[in-house]
């Protein structure tokens, strides 16, 4: 199901744009050929500012950071005078950064006249988490192993961190060279619990607050149930894990 957003661009703000070239051309043509002095053309640059607004507007950065290049459009046609708007669409999922395609439905008076089809070179530009140093398989990363650099998004892959907070503490799946743009690929969750570790068994309930030693058989994240075996009665149970020494049971 496509998705529509609507840009309206009424026809003072078109003329306005592009009122000397739509000038020159009404009188020229109306010397000629007069019978076609009712129609009118949408100017090419008008089309691109209407795809830089609808980046602007979507994408949700400073202006500085996006920078259009190598636009074209295709099947712009004259359209019978009248109020002129432009109804913009996009494909679902598709990611406006790159080579981006977009279709505008030309409206006169609310009555499509026209499909143009909008394509174009989008540069984005924001700030993404590197590696400040060389790092090695199964570390986990600390506030001082990263940084944030500016650079251009658009060629660089989807999952690439943009967020310092949400990969500290996380867990390296490889070996990472300094410089490096980290991926999401290149991370995982740092167990809090791992297969064998000694943990405390809690159940409490309003009255009654219970612990036992135990050992964990399967490694386990915060919030997690893991298997545990009590130490004590030699017993498995499943535990939800509360943090690197402490699991908690349902009394």
């Amino acid at each position: 199901m496509r998705k529509a957003i609507h840009i309206i661009v009424f026809v003072i703000g078109i003329f306005s744009a592009f009122f000397p070239l739509a000038s020159e051309c009404a009188v020229r043509e109306k010397i000629t050929t007069e019978h076609k002095q009712d129609h009118q053309s949408i100017r090419e640059d008008t089309f691109r500012n209407i795809f830089r607004e609808y980046l602007f507007q979507h994408i949700n950065k400073e202006r500085s950071d996006i920078i259009v290049s190598k636009f074209k459009v295709s099947g712009n046609r004259p359209v019978p005078s009248g109020r002129i708007s432009v109804q913009i669409f996009k494909k679902n999922q598709q990611k406006l950064a790159g080579y981006v395609r977009l279709t505008a439905l030309v409206k006169v008076d609310n009555v499509v006249k026209n499909t143009v089809r909008l394509s174009g070179w989008a540069d984005i530009f924001d700030y993404v988490v590197c590696a400040r140093r060389n790092m090695k398989r199964g570390g986990i990363v600390a506030k001082d192993d990263i940084y944030l650099e500016r650079k251009n998004i658009s060629r660089l892959p989807k999952n690439i961190f943009s967020d310092v907070n949400g990969i500290i503490g996380l867990r390296l799946k490889n070996n990472i060279k300094a410089e490096t743009c980290l991926k999401e690929w290149m991370l995982e969750k740092n167990p809090a619990v791992e297969k064998g570790d000694m943990v405390t068994i809690i159940a409490e309930s309003d009255v009654i607050k219970v612990a036992a030693p135990g050992v964990v058989l399967a490694e386990g994240y915060l919030g997690e149930i893991v298997r545990v075996q009590n130490t004590m009665s030699k017993k498995n149970v499943y535990a939800k894990v509360i943090n690197d020494s402490t699991v908690m049971v349902d009394f």
